[in-house]
C-alpha cells in the first residue's frame, strides 16, 4: 500500500512537471480587451425590453480576481483596467452599477443609467486554453417595474503564439429567463 502511495505521487508530480507553465500576467492582458468586448456586446444584443444605450460598468475587483486566479500574482487593479483598452468603461462594484433597492417609491431593479455592467466569475487554465466564466448585467425593461438580466457566459480563448490569444468559443450558461433550481 505504501508503495502505491509513492508511485502514485509519483506519476502525479511527472504529468505537472510534462504540463505547460501557468499563464502570465502578460497573457492576462492580452485577453482582456477581447474579453470585456465581448460581454458588452453579448449585453447590449440580448437585453430585454429595450437596447441598453448606457455606459459599460466593469467589476474591476472581479476581474483583478480574475488574474489571481489565472497567474497566483497580485495585479493592481489599475493595471487591469488599462490593459481592458477601454477609456469608456466605469470601474464599479456591483453595488455602485446596479440599483436594487429604489428610495424613490417607483420600484424596480436596474443597471445605472441603463448600461451593462461587466463582471469575472472565475478563470481556469489547462495547457494552451484559458476558460472565463463571466456575466453581463442588463436591465430587463419587458415588465415594469424593471428587473435585472443577468448572462452568464463560460468564454474559451487559446494560445496561438508569442502572447497572443484568440476567442475559440463562447457558451451561454445562464440567460435571463432561465429558471434558478
Amino acid at each position: 500500500m505504501k508503495r502505491l502511495r509513492i508511485v502514485l505521487v509519483a506519476a502525479l508530480a511527472l504529468s505537472g512537471a510534462c504540463s505547460s507553465e501557468r499563464p502570465t500576467v502578460q497573457d492576462y492582458y492580452a485577453l482582456l480587451p477581447d474579453l470585456v468586448r465581448a460581454l458588452e456586446e453579448d449585453g447590449r444584443r440580448n437585453a430585454q425590453g429595450q437596447p441598453s444605450a448606457g455606459p459599460l460598468w466593469v467589476d474591476a475587483a472581479s476581474f483583478t480576481g480574475g488574474a489571481w486566479q489565472l497567474t497566483r500574482e497580485r495585479v493592481p487593479t489599475d493595471s487591469i483596467v488599462a490593459a481592458m483598452r477601454r477609456p469608456d468603461a466605469r470601474p464599479a462594484t456591483p453595488k455602485e452599477a446596479l440599483i436594487t433597492e429604489d428610495t424613490s417609491g417607483v420600484g424596480g431593479r436596474w443597471v445605472r443609467e441603463y448600461g451593462v455592467l461587466a463582471r469575472v466569475n472565475l478563470v481556469k487554465w489547462e495547457p494552451g486554453e484559458v476558460a472565463v466564466t463571466a456575466a453581463n448585467y442588463t436591465t430587463d425593461r419587458r415588465p415594469w417595474p424593471t428587473d435585472i438580466c443577468e448572462r452568464v457566459l463560460r468564454i474559451t480563448y487559446r494560445n496561438t503564439g508569442e502572447g497572443r490569444w484568440e476567442r475559440a468559443g463562447t457558451e451561454v450558461r445562464y440567460e435571463c429567463d432561465t429558471p434558478r433550481g
